[in-house]
């Protein structure tokens, strides 16, 4: 995660961030070939391209709003709700791990609307679910 979010956290809550573990370099590569294995991709690139593709839509989910909740959006797709998420911006090279109910609480401290697409996805790699910086949220079974 990006340090000034960080900072931020604790500026605004008087306490760290609630990561339960950020994984870097060699785990995150691991992340990234299972992840271009199970889509059938070679590259990074063209995985986000087969995600524009072939991700779904959540009619009538948007981040932005207010109302914005994560147990419904799992509802929405029949997944039950993880334990744990795991957290992507940008290309798989530092992923960050939250408890889901943390991470649900926190959500507005770690997705920036307008600056911020984001992967949130389980251990085991079998879902994904897309936020993009203008709120739009996708899904796609892995």
């Amino acid at each position: 995660m990006e340090a000034f979010k960080l900072i931020n956290f604790k500026k605004a809550n008087n306490a760290e961030m609630p990561i339960v573990r950020s994984m870097q370099g060699g785990e995150c590569e691991a992340v990234r070939q299972v992840l271009l294995s199970r889509c059938h991709v070679e590259s990074l690139e063209a995985f986000f391209e087969m995600e524009e593709r072939e991700a779904v839509l959540l009619d009538g989910m948007n981040a932005e709003n207010d109302d914005f909740n994560w147990n419904r959006v799992f509802d929405s797709i029949g997944i039950a709700v993880p334990h744990e998420v795991y957290i992507n911006f940008g290309h798989f090279e530092s992923i960050d791990i939250f408890l889901f109910e943390d991470f649900c609480n926190y959500f507005d401290d770690i997705w920036y609307p307008a600056v911020d697409d984001m992967e949130v996805f389980d251990a085991a790699l079998t879902w994904l679910v897309s936020v993009r910086h203008y709120g739009a949220v996708f899904y796609k079974k892995i």
